[in-house]
Order: C-alpha cells, then structure tokens, then sequence
C-alpha cells in the first residue's frame, strides 16, 4: 500500500509534538492505568476524567447513552477482538437530547482504542489531516457506517504500513523523548494516533499517493 506524503508531517515534527502538550498525554496515561486496574463501571474518577477528555459530556448525549457506553466498555475488556460494528450499533438506539439516533462513530473508536490502542482514533482531526470527510447525515445509517469503517479500515492499515517502513522517525522518537512515553506503555501506533491528532489541530494534511 502506497504511503501518503508525510514530508510536511515529518518536517514540522516539533511543532506538531510540542504541541500534544504533557497534560493530554498524562490523563491519557492515567486512563489506561485506571483501566487496567479492573472494572470501571463503579470508578466514578475514571468516568469522569474519561468523559472529560474525550469530550462526552460535550455531545448532547443523554445519561442513558454515557452509562450504556461504559457498560459496553467494560465489557469489552476480555474480548479477543473489539466489536466496533456492534458497539456502534447498540449506541444508535440512545437518542440525543434532541431526541434524534446518532452514530457515533468517534466515541466508539475511543471505546475500542481504551480496550485496546492497536485500535486507532478515529476523529475530526485526524479525518483531516487525511481529506476524509465524514459522511452526510441524510445517508442512511448503514451508509454512513460502511464509508466511516472503509475509511478506518485504510486508516488502520496506513498507521501499520507507517511502522512496517519506518516513517515519521522524528515525530516519533520526539514525542518519546519529550514525554517519557516508553513503548512498553505506549505502543506505536498510539503514538502516531497523538501525532495526526495534533497535525489537525494544527492543520496540517497529507497529499494521497
């Protein structure tokens, strides 16, 4: 699979690193400690803390949606492979405080990403920095659903072809470097997930091979 161009990426590497910034990476840690610790559906610090940093309560999602969430989260833990299509699914039947299903797709990928984080991000940043442009709302549910999992389907195999071939060194070891974040708590492909999630914000975008 051909790589996007990263040469931006790969130059801009300090400002993109610098600006993750030791906060966002030290509640990311805390949350995976406090995840691997046991169950989370009475940890109200975790909750708390997680809902807040990926900006759950910042959705218009009801209770209901937030506590079905951690349940299914929970329940994911011991799970060879995480369910993506199902958790997905399960999430649409909680209205919004509107009153209307949403998909969810973002808030699940975080889900999954906490189970597991070989299982990338998928967000509004990172859809940027790869001209991905999330499908419109008159689509129909399973739609919406297959272009967002094609797009993360390619993501995912972009983050492991990055490691296989050795790209964005710099960014990389910068943001090992600067953080403290060895491999043996932070595999690498959370690493590039911080990276990307950055070069959004930053706007940043790779040109497709």
């Amino acid at each position: 699979m051909p790589l996007p161009d990263l040469s931006d990426i790969e130059k801009n590497s300090e400002e993109i690193v610098r600006a993750i910034g030791h906060e966002s990476v030290e509640v990311y840690r805390f949350l995976s400690d406090e995840f691997s610790r046991g169950s989370i559906l009475e940890n109200f610090v975790f909750q708390f803390t997680y809902r807040s940093f990926y900006r759950l309560d910042s959705a218009g999602l009801t209770p209901e949606f937030k506590q079905k969430y951690f349940v299914l989260l929970e329940k994911a833990r011991n799970q060879p492979d995480v369910d993506l299509t199902g958790i997905i699914r399960q999430l649409f039947e909680f209205p919004n405080h509107r009153g209307h299903q949403s998909l969810q797709f973002s808030f699940s990928s975080k889900l999954a990403n906490t189970v597991n984080p070989h299982y990338p991000i998928y967000d509004a940043e990172v859809a940027k920095v790869f001209g991905f442009r999330a499908p419109y709302n008159y689509k129909t549910f399973d739609v919406r659903l297959s272009e967002y999992l094609t797009f993360y389907t390619w993501l995912r195999d972009i983050y492991l072809e990055i490691i296989n071939l050795g790209a964005l060194q710099r960014p990389r070891e910068l943001f090992r470097n600067i953080y403290a974040a060895p491999p043996d708590w932070m595999p690498e492909i959370k690493v590039l997930d911080f990276i990307f999630w950055s070069a959004g914000k930053l706007s940043y975008e790779v040109n497709q091979a």
